[in-house]
């Protein structure tokens, strides 16, 4: 039976592993893309040799759940050899979702959000300004106005026709007034949150928008 020096020694020990270290399971990923080359192929994680199985990455939904060998890792491209992204996970938590934005320089930059942030329901929105300029909205009677660079959440409020549906309003700030870019109608999903990205559309040159789904498996009820 070991005694109490060796107890008190294995319990300071367990306290300075971090807490990564203690989950067996380690972090979970998902990916989203705001775009991605056809060319681009499979991708890995990898940190040096040890590499995650090979997956697609989504543009219209969110990936599978990864497990990427540590926290902090690269975005890899098999097909072209080359790392698309580096990506550093909080050292708290467990479940994460990585947007990848594309980077001026080439590849990506990551916006890692929590996978688990209670602040981020069901029903809500998750709006990133991958463009150069302002934009701002509503979602029913919630607005938000967002600068480039910037994410935030949004809770909508205020459903229209026996509560089925949002009217929403889409713009963009200009240097002589805020011009619109979309007005429309969202239906109320009460088990989707959702991701739309603002960035400047390379056919175009304007600034546009695209809104992805993910479907939040309802709570088992309680016995």
């Amino acid at each position: 039976m070991p005694n109490i020096r060796t107890l008190v020694f294995c319990a300071i020990a367990a306290s300075l592993v971090p807490a990564a270290a203690q989950s067996k399971s380690g972090p979970k990923v998902r990916f989203l893309a705001e775009r991605a080359p056809q060319e681009i192929g499979k991708v890995v994680l990898a940190v040096k040799d040890v590499k995650s199985e090979p997956f697609d990455l989504p543009v219209n939904h969110l990936s599978e759940r990864q497990s990427p060998p540590a926290r902090a890792f690269a975005v890899w491209s098999t097909a072209k050899n080359v790392s698309l992204a580096t990506v550093a996970l909080p050292e708290n938590g467990d479940e994460f979702i990585v947007l990848l934005v594309p980077a001026t320089s080439g590849g990506y930059s990551p916006v890692v959000i929590s996978g688990a942030d209670p602040q981020f329901r069901p029903g809500d929105i998750y709006f990133y300004n991958h463009a150069d300029k302002t934009v701002l909205g509503y979602v029913g009677t919630a607005k938000f106005i967002l600068e480039p660079a910037k994410g935030r959440t949004l809770r909508p409020e205020g459903p229209s026709g026996d509560g089925n549906f949002y009217n929403i309003g889409l713009g963009v700030r200009e240097a002589d007034g805020d011009r619109p870019l979309s007005t429309s109608r969202w239906p109320v999903q009460k088990q989707m949150r959702m991701y739309v990205f603002f960035y400047t559309n390379p056919q175009t040159g304007r600034l546009d928008f695209r809104a992805v789904d993910e479907f939040i498996e309802p709570e088992a009820p309680k016995p």
